[in-house]
């Protein structure tokens, strides 16, 4: 079974130090809200998937006052493998059994992270940056070539709207080189639209599942793609938008506008009750969880702070996920909603205020 036998982060959120063994099943976090719980996971998080699920930018994770943070894992299964991911206001570098990875696409995709938080509901009723960064995340642990391809796409979009906004400004604008950037822009975009496209198709037919079981059958939902653009007109937009481009000096077609939505008995879902933009969460990640199991079995399971947010109905849903042979880590302010089996057979960690634990610091 692969699981993280412990965590060490320096310099990290609210953490100087800390340092925690875990065990291969369920670890329980508990303390008071704002003491450092979430810090923990979302270490966790990002060893995984090289991005914070709170973080706007990566800078924001190093501690106040501090130049670097350090999040370090070691990982048992087949071997040991020990990884270790540095912040600077450089930026990031990743550290796998002492050789250095140069590109992120090498690395992603070592194990696999799956977290549920309140926030989830967003990627359901949200802006479409948001779930933009969902498909993104996700399908980038999954597919290497999208990664790269996303990269590159977004490389050349900033370059291309660079050119944008200098159109009024230079007397010698280079439309020849605008031209380039265009094309390039096209060749990733359609290889990104594809993906998407197939990724959201396998995803429905976990998701439409999760929905039924959830709701009992009460409930039909499917998510439905809404590329800014398809594959077979993008030449067509990009041309027909060129004048709109030089007048917001910005690029405006592309995936990088790129939405979906859920809807629910034929009906969007901005117009479902607050439960069910929840069960329509709750079964995304779900069904995120089912087309990993196809990939690898090297998943690990994150519930930070979701027993409070769901009802009855929901909660079993999630307690069911307990039952899996993957590692789990709960983060809570309470225990009394878990059953005694639950907390029989799990590592209870608990965090006393901001900064502090109970577990021994090397």
């Amino acid at each position: 079974m692969f699981y993280l036998k412990s965590l060490k982060l320096n310099n990290f959120r609210c953490y100087k130090e800390y340092y925690q063994e875990f065990t291969p099943k369920i670890n329980i976090i508990i303390g008071d809200n704002a003491v450092g719980k979430t810090s923990i996971i979302e270490g966790i998080y990002v060893l995984g998937v090289t991005k914070s699920h709170k973080a706007a930018i990566d800078n924001e994770m190093i501690k106040h006052n501090e130049e670097f943070s350090l999040i370090k894992g070691e990982f048992k299964g087949d071997k040991t493998d020990v990884v270790t991911l540095s912040l600077t206001e450089k930026g990031k570098q990743i550290i796998k059994n002492e050789k250095k990875i140069k590109h992120l696409s090498e690395y992603l995709g070592f194990y696999y992270s799956v977290l549920f938080c309140p926030e989830d509901v967003e990627i359901i009723k949200g802006a479409p940056a948001i779930k933009r960064r969902f498909l993104d995340i996700n399908i980038g642990q999954l597919n290497q070539t999208y990664l790269n391809n996303l990269i590159d796409y977004r490389k050349i979009l900033k370059d291309r709207n660079k050119m944008l906004k200098e159109f009024q400004e230079r007397d010698d604008f280079n439309k020849e080189l605008l031209d380039i950037y265009t094309k390039q822009l096209i060749s990733k975009a359609k290889d990104i639209i594809l993906t998407r496209q197939e990724f959201i198709k396998k995803l429905n037919v976990y998701f439409k599942k999760q929905v039924s079981l959830i709701s009992d059958g009460k409930e039909d939902a499917y998510i439905k793609y809404m590329p800014n653009t398809t594959i077979e007109n993008i030449e067509k937009d990009y041309k027909e938008k060129e004048k709109v481009d030089f007048i917001t000096k910005t690029t405006n077609v592309g995936p990088h506008r790129d939405d979906f939505i859920v809807y629910f008995n034929e009906h969007e879902s901005i117009y479902a009750s607050q439960g069910q933009q929840k069960t329509f969460a709750l079964a995304l990640k779900l069904a995120l969880i089912d087309i990993l199991k196809e990939k690898s079995n090297k998943i690990i399971v994150i519930l930070d702070d979701v027993f409070g947010e769901l009802d009855i109905i929901r909660q079993k849903e999630i307690i069911k996920l307990l039952e899996i042979d993957y590692q789990i880590f709960i983060t809570t302010t309470s225990i009394d909603h878990l059953n005694s089996d639950v907390l029989r057979n799990s590592n209870i960690i608990r965090i006393n205020k901001e900064g502090e634990y109970n577990g021994r610091s090397l």
